[in-house]
């Protein structure tokens, strides 16, 4: 509980300590929400108006695609840093990057919970609102973080920082349209 409350209050060190187990928890629960939340909320709300099948399968599928992703993510983050100058190895970037992935949860909750309850949020200016807030607010907490990770585990600042903040998004943006195509709402990034 200690290492969770670093990672909101002191991200830089918490990305110095680099508590693997929190790290891959993090990661577990966000695939569990963008896949079995997911589903579990729409059988349970939904399932008597509208057929809701659960495919095992599927979920296996994207929770596999969920750690790929997370793979994939730690080789992109790894490969551009080490272009630029970083001496990090990429055993440090799986270990340290599910560190950032607070925000993905709670937006992965956040859409899950929108797409079950949409009909609260038609004509409601005021629920939609909050739904932006509460959205740009995660979006802007993840870049903070990622800019923090960056420049703390990477050890990049200036203008290899900014060249490896345009290129590592550049691979980001490509994983999230993988994974949105696949099926996964919530990227796992």
């Amino acid at each position: 509980m200690e290492m969770f409350l670093e990672m909101l209050n002191r991200p830089a060190d918490a990305f110095n300590r680099g508590d693997q187990k929190l790290a891959w928890s993090l990661v577990g629960i966000s695939i569990a929400v963008v896949t079995v939340f997911d589903v579990l909320m729409r059988y349970l709300v939904n399932g008597n108006d509208y057929p809701v099948e659960i495919n095992l399968l599927k979920l296996a599928l994207l929770a596999g695609l969920g750690v790929l992703t997370y793979l994939g993510i730690c080789g992109i983050l790894w490969g551009v840093c080490k272009l630029l100058g970083s001496q990090t190895g990429i055993e440090v970037y799986l270990r340290t990057w599910g560190l950032t992935y607070i925000p993905t949860i709670i937006c992965g909750i956040t859409v899950v919970l929108v797409e079950v309850y949409f009909t609260l949020f038609w004509n409601n200016s005021i629920w939609g609102f909050m739904l932006n807030i509460v959205l740009v607010g995660i979006l802007i907490w993840k870049t903070i973080l990622y800019v923090v990770f960056l420049k703390e585990v990477a050890g990049l600042d200036g203008k290899k920082l900014a060249g490896a903040f345009v290129l590592c998004g550049i691979g980001i943006l490509i994983l999230a349209f993988i994974n949105m195509i696949m099926g996964l709402k919530t990227p796992i990034l």
